[in-house]
């Protein structure tokens, strides 16, 4: 493997001397340089040396502004020095080294100990460089496995999101939906590009807590009662137990829009009663998100409102169910969230998929090749 070597001295029959250490060494290759000021140049032209012996008195530019001038260059790029001078002080040797030279060798110099002291430095050199190879694998290796769970956690999320809306919807858009309200909302109100990411990826999950719900109460065409709508309520519980117990942050945050997302800016909410900024702030703003395209989807106990009639109904109730900031921003991207709204729409009949199967509506064959 051929090295370059820099030997930065005033005086040439010095450097002469150091090159003809090196002469029968086929994989060195030596770059001169009479001063400091020369030697930086010829490092910004010609790249930089595996390895700089370097002297100290030197005209324009001495080898202590030299290690000064080159510190931040080793530390992206680290390659050793050593100092090869004249000065035989304390003082000097010490001030060298901690200015970052990596050996000290006092001219006049023997020949093999130079060699040995360069060839030490080299090796020192390699390993610092395989070092680095190992590290760079290792963490693209790390990378590439933090992007799997990421990508992991985030199909759990959608997968369990379609779980619980295979309840009482068919298609399961109503979370696809959800999902680009909520990059849009979140996108007006300034949220980081972490932030908006978490909240799209997780806001999908907010109504897992309908696969407790017995489907007697759940899918029930007509008005609930009293104790019926207590156990809707349940579902937001049952979400932030499915949820609960983790450490993942993404998680984290779904099992907090679960529970939350019926909370009211008013106080009238549930599960907790919780009011105003009291609600966590992912719960404020899936809950418009939620209720708009809620009372816009048809289901089987129940007729979609159209969209003027549910924006007004937004609107009517900032400041008292939804927080004033929200429905701002979804007002913002008013017209975007109605594009969304309409493109993807919910299939003709909302009768859910488990009911179609046990009416005889539909065949498993016909399921089968309806999600292929």
């Amino acid at each position: 493997m051929q090295r370059t070597v820099y030997v930065a001295d005033d005086v040439p029959i010095n450097i002469e001397l150091v090159e003809s250490v090196f002469r029968n060494d086929p994989n060195m290759v030596i770059r001169k340089a009479e001063n400091g000021k020369e030697l930086i140049e010829s490092i910004s032209k010609n790249g930089m040396p595996d390895l700089l012996i370097l002297d100290l008195m030197m005209p324009i530019m001495d080898g202590f502004d030299v290690l000064e001038s080159l510190k931040d260059v080793r530390e992206k790029n680290y390659f050793p020095v050593i100092v090869l001078s004249a000065l035989t002080d304390k003082q000097s040797i010490v001030k060298a080294l901690s200015m970052g030279a990596d050996d000290y060798v006092t001219k006049p110099f023997f020949v093999e100990e130079l060699k040995a002291r360069v060839g030490n430095m080299l090796k020192l050199k390699e390993r610092d460089e395989f070092l680095n190879t190992s590290l760079d694998v290792m963490e693209s290796n790390l990378l590439e496995k933090l992007q799997m769970l990421e990508h992991t956690q985030v199909e759990v999320i959608i997968r369990l999101g379609k779980a619980a809306e295979f309840r009482d919807d068919e298609t399961g858009r109503h979370i696809e939906r959800i999902a680009d309200y909520i990059k849009l909302m979140t996108e007006e109100m300034g949220l980081n590009r972490e932030q908006r990411m978490m909240m799209k990826y997780a806001s999908p999950m907010h109504d897992v807590g309908k696969i407790g719900i017995p489907d007697g109460v759940l899918l029930k065409p007509g008005k609930l009662t009293a104790d019926e709508f207590k156990i809707i309520q349940l579902h937001t519980v049952i979400g932030g137990k499915i949820l609960g117990g983790t450490t993942l942050p993404l998680l984290e945050l779904a099992r907090e829009i679960a529970i939350t997302h019926h909370e009211r800016w008013d106080g009238n909410g549930y599960p907790l009663g919780l009011k105003g900024k009291d609600i966590p702030m992912s719960g404020r703003i899936v809950a418009v998100a939620d209720v708009f395209d809620a009372i816009t989807s048809e289901r089987v106990y129940k007729a979609a409102w159209p969209i003027e009639q549910a924006l007004s109904y937004i609107k009517e109730h900032r400041e008292k169910q939804f927080d004033p900031e929200a429905v701002d921003a979804f007002f913002s991207v008013q017209e975007k969230v109605i594009e969304i709204r309409q493109s993807k729409t919910d299939a003709p009949t909302t009768k859910p998929m488990i009911l179609q199967i046990i009416d005889g509506d539909i065949s498993i064959e016909q399921l089968i090749e309806r999600w292929r």
